[in-house]
Formats: C-alpha cells, structure tokens, sequence
C-alpha cells in the first residue's frame, strides 16, 4: 500500500473544487478521518507536507521520513516523520491508552471510540518468545534490582511478526488513506499549508505551496471544514499564525530524556521491538527497553558517532531514560519553541542515569556510552481543550478543528497512537452528526471579514 495506491491529485484540481472537509496531514488523525468521512461519503481533501516514501525499514526510507525540530534553550530535539502516512512510518508501536475520565471531565467521551480501537486494531503484549535475547536479558536485571518491570501493549499484529521482530507487523496510518482514496478522498503530497482562509470568523478553507518542477507554486482551497491534523510540532504554530494568539500561553513539556547503550560479552541479540517493557516511577522517571532492529541500530550508532557500538550489534543493550517536566517555556511569534530545563528535571535526568548505569552493571556491560538530551516523548500542554478547543475540538474560529497530538491533556504524556484513534473517529462522528452546511462560531469569536491568515513556517 505504497504511493502507487494512494496516487494524488493535481493541486489544480483540488482548488477547482469545493471540499466538505479539508484536512491538514496524513498521520494517525488525517488517515483516519479521512476514512471516516470519505466512507460517509462526503468529499475530503487531505493535505500533506511530506512525500509518498516506500514503507519499508531502510537506511534511505527512514532517513527521508524523519525530521528534527529544535527545542531551542534546553539543547534538545524532537523528531517527526513527515512523509505520506506521518510518523506511523517510524514510530514504535507502543501502546498508552486515553485516560477516559480526563476526557469525560473536558465533555468528551471516547469510551465506545476505544472499543472500537480495541476491537479492530491489533494491540497485544508481546510473548516472550518475541520478546528476543536483549530484552529478557534486560528484564532479569531489572527485576533483580527491584524495579516494576512489565511489557507495554503494542499496536503489532502477532500473526506477521511470528519469527520476531518485523516492521511490517507494526500498525500503520497510511492504509487508512489508502482506504479513503478508495471511497472518493483526495490527496496532495508536497503541499506545505501556510494560510488558513478565514471569512466573518469561520474558516473557509486553507492555502498551500507546492513546488512543481523548479518553482513553488501557491494554490487555495475551500471547504465547508478545516481540520488540523499537521502534528504536536506544526499544529501549535499554524494555529497562532492563524491568529489564534492564546495557543501556548501555558508553555509546554518536552518529556527530555536519552538513550544509552553498552556491550554485553557473549550475547546474541537480535532485531527487537523498541520500548516492549519498561517501568515508571513515581518520581516521573521512566526507564525503557530501547533495544532495536539492526537497521534503527545502525543509523543511530552512525549518527552519532558511536563507531564502537556500531558493528556488534548483538552485544548492544539500550535502555533508553526519560523524565516528566512540568509546562513552561514558550512559542515565539515566528513559531518556535523554546525551554530551559529546570534543575529539578536535571536531577531527575541524573537519577535515571544512575539507575541505568545499575541495570548495565548488573548484566555485565562494558563501554556504556549515551546520546546525550533529547525529547524522548511527547511535546504537548500547547493546545488545551476546554480552553483553546471546545468538546467538538473546534477553535474560537468556526469551522476550524484541531485533532492530532497537540490536543492531548497534560497528564497523558505516554505515547499517543491508540488516544489519536480514537480522538479522530470521535471528531468525524460529531461532524457528520451535524447539520448540513457550515456551523455558526463559538461565540467568543471575532468578525474577521476576508481576513486571510498566513501561517508561520518555522514548525508548519
């Protein structure tokens, strides 16, 4: 289900129409409206940044799916994937569930949306017989050092993955875009969205760049609703450029944290399943399995210039250590990001090296070395619901919704795959449950008649 499935449309023939919905990224959340609506049968355009780029675990694949954003202040990065189908492409599968009584209590409820989820999709712990060599080797030290360690859920069908670890097995976006170009959808890839069409305080649709042979040409297209499904790191952005300016007056938490890696004599790992069992503290340290497949390996040891640790992989252990800070920082006006760590979450970045330099020791690791700070989870707290969103996940701007990770509550900071589901099944079920034609605005909307809203690029 490659990019010979999912063919787009030319950019001209996008603004010649007039779309029910246009819906801004391809990840979780775009795929999967997209799908819900298309196969309701209202017309929907999908908009994505990134290009069409062969599922499959290679040196090239990944490396022109994944991009860094700069959490500027605190020396840490995020990374994404911007490609046709999102980060689905890269994630790892991991599964942390919506926390169904926050959501109750800001007036949404997803409950029968994850039954549904669990229903359908694939989620399993994996058997120990998957688990590989490097992973119950961890597990027995962190279990002789006392810690809580337990298998996460993964989105991974156990049926293809029966030898082991098989990028395939892990759940991706991209087939449910494929299933909505199939009813109707459309698509157009290398489209960066930077303008959001807003008309008497609704939004009327959106403008883009595409860049069509040597030059980058600008196109506009209208829909009854727009969706923002760009990502936790674009989203927050566009929606301030849109002249949303309460969009991260709160800050935001960056969940810092690194990846560290030693040699285990005699060992014979092989690919793994990262993050498949790990533990968290009550102190926000959360220390992970970060053993990966060959391939992931390589390019991490290669990237960062771990030459020792690059060719015995068999004998390298990961545990990757990762910490919960509170909301802080900023988005700028040109839509960055930036933070200074607090020296409470150093500290805690400390501890949770010391109790993985224990775990190390335990297994009789040699030439423990680290990647040094970066995000190892979600950056969110930027878009709140109930504060910036309503329960139809709609901003002040009519006809403008918001659906990705960046509407995730604070205290869900695990990883986000299963709570965008359902989050995106239960925004097409409120949209198609309304009324023809276009919702009035919330009412603490202003008049912006014809006002054209460019959207900043640095995160977009």
């Amino acid at each position: 289900m490659d990019s010979k499935h999912s063919k787009d449309i030319a950019p001209e023939q996008a603004s010649g129409k007039t779309y029910d919905a246009v819906i801004v990224g391809s990840g979780t959340c775009g795929s999967t409206l997209a799908r819900e609506l298309a196969s309701a049968g209202k017309r929907v355009l999908v908009l994505e940044r990134g290009k069409h780029v062969a599922l499959r675990e290679s040196f090239g694949a990944i490396a022109s799916m994944i991009d860094q954003i700069k959490i500027e202040g605190s020396g840490v990065a995020a990374a994404r994937g911007v490609a046709v189908g999102g980060s689905t492409g890269v994630y790892f599968a991991v599964v942390a569930y919506p926390d169904l009584s926050t959501f109750s209590a800001l007036g949404i409820d997803l409950s029968a949306e994850l039954a549904r989820v669990r229903a359908e999709l694939p989620i399993n712990a994996l058997p120990d017989d998957m688990l590989g060599v490097k992973t119950l080797r961890l597990r027995d030290a962190a279990l002789a050092c006392g810690h809580d360690w337990i298998k996460r859920d993964m989105l991974v069908d156990l049926a293809a993955s029966a030898h082991g670890y098989a990028y395939n097995a892990k759940w991706k976006a991209r087939p449910y875009l494929v299933e909505a170009i199939g009813h109707g959808a459309d698509l157009v890839s290398g489209a960066l969205v930077d303008e959001v069409l807003v008309e008497d305080g609704m939004a009327v649709g959106v403008g883009f760049v595409k860049r069509e042979g040597l030059r980058r040409r600008r196109h506009r297209v209208h829909a009854k609703k727009v969706v923002i499904a760009a990502g936790e790191l674009a989203t927050p952005a566009m929606l301030r450029a849109a002249g949303l300016d309460e969009i991260g007056n709160r800050g935001f938490f960056c969940t810092p944290g690194y990846a560290m890696y030693g040699l285990v004599p005699g060992l014979a790992g092989s690919d793994s399943y990262v993050s498949s069992m790990g533990c968290d503290g009550e102190d926000g340290i959360s220390l992970g399995d970060a053993n990966m497949s060959r391939t992931f390996h390589r390019m991490m040891m290669l990237g960062g210039m771990k030459l020792r640790h690059f060719l015995p992989f068999e004998q390298c252990v990961g545990i990757g250590i990762k910490v919960a800070d509170d909301l802080g920082g900023e988005l700028t006006p040109d839509g960055r990001l930036r933070k200074v760590l607090d020296a409470d979450v150093l500290a805690r970045l400390e501890k949770g090296r010391r109790d993985a330099l224990a775990l190390f020791e335990k297994m009789g690791a040699r030439h423990v070395t680290d990647f040094g700070l970066s995000v190892a989870g979600r950056v969110g707290g930027l878009v709140r619901i109930g504060e910036h969103l309503d329960a139809d996940l709609q901003t002040r701007i009519g006809n403008l919704h918001v659906c990705d990770g960046s509407v995730i509550p604070d205290d869900m900071k695990g990883p986000p795959a299963v709570t965008l589901l359902c989050l995106s099944r239960y925004l097409a079920k409120r949209l198609l449950a309304e009324a023809p034609g276009s919702r009035d605005a919330p009412e603490q909307a202003g008049s912006q008649t014809s006002q054209y809203r460019k959207v900043a690029l640095a995160t977009a």
